[in-house]
């Protein structure tokens, strides 16, 4: 189920698209934690997501 949500929005209508998607993939499984040059995002730690992963859950019971 995690996969599918993550891919979920991601819409691959053209060769160029397709290809572009397969080269993102492979760079990632080649280099797993290196950043694109110029990018500001970062790989979040363990205890980061988990705790955002708290956060979230508690949020869902508000909810309820």
């Amino acid at each position: 189920m995690a996969v599918s949500s993550i891919f979920h929005h991601v819409i691959l209508d053209t060769p160029e698209k397709i290809e572009a998607f397969a080269n993102a993939l492979e760079a990632s499984l080649a280099h797993p934690y290196v950043r694109p040059e110029g990018s500001v995002a970062r790989v979040a730690t363990p205890e980061e997501v988990h705790k955002i992963w708290e956060l979230r859950e508690k949020n869902m019971r508000k909810k309820s």
